[in-house]
């Protein structure tokens, strides 16, 4: 990004990485070297971390890990269930130790990729989640 580039509050133009829709964020809300401190949507300072991997998928690995284990558990005796899911917990462990986080807004879920990690920023907190549940309905249901 070129916040490094421009004055504090100059206003730039960017567009979503997913739907393409343009928007407009302050240069000194979009983060820099030492993470993302606020929000360049809405201004707001509460953020969680979490792994930036798609929820569905990982169920689904976990399904088919269950499903090889219960297989390889009947076809070839009960003594290998738990060798098999053990493998599969190993597995899972690499990937997610090389899958990096995204910080996600509290208040509209905006994503930031590929900024540096924020050391105040934790994983997500459903108390903290709760204050901003009212505003997030009323927002979509528009």
């Amino acid at each position: 990004m070129e916040s490094r580039d421009h004055a504090g509050g100059e206003a730039g133009s960017f567009s979503c990485g997913m739907c393409g829709r343009s928007y407009t964020a302050r240069f000194e809300d979009v983060p820099g070297g030492a993470g993302v401190e606020r929000c360049a949507f809405c201004g707001n300072r509460a953020f969680f971390l979490q792994k930036d991997f798609d929820q569905r998928l990982g169920c689904l690995f976990m399904a088919i890990s269950l499903a090889a284990a219960l297989l390889v558990g009947w076809k070839w005796g009960w003594i290998w269930f738990t060798p098999v899911l053990l493998a599969t917990v190993v597995v899972d462990w690499i990937v997610a130790t090389r899958v990096r986080p995204v910080t996600i807004c509290y208040r509209c879920d905006a994503e930031y990729r590929e900024v540096t990690t924020n050391p105040r920023h934790r994983g997500y907190d459903s108390h903290v989640a709760e204050r901003y549940a009212q505003k997030k309905t009323v927002r979509r249901m528009r």
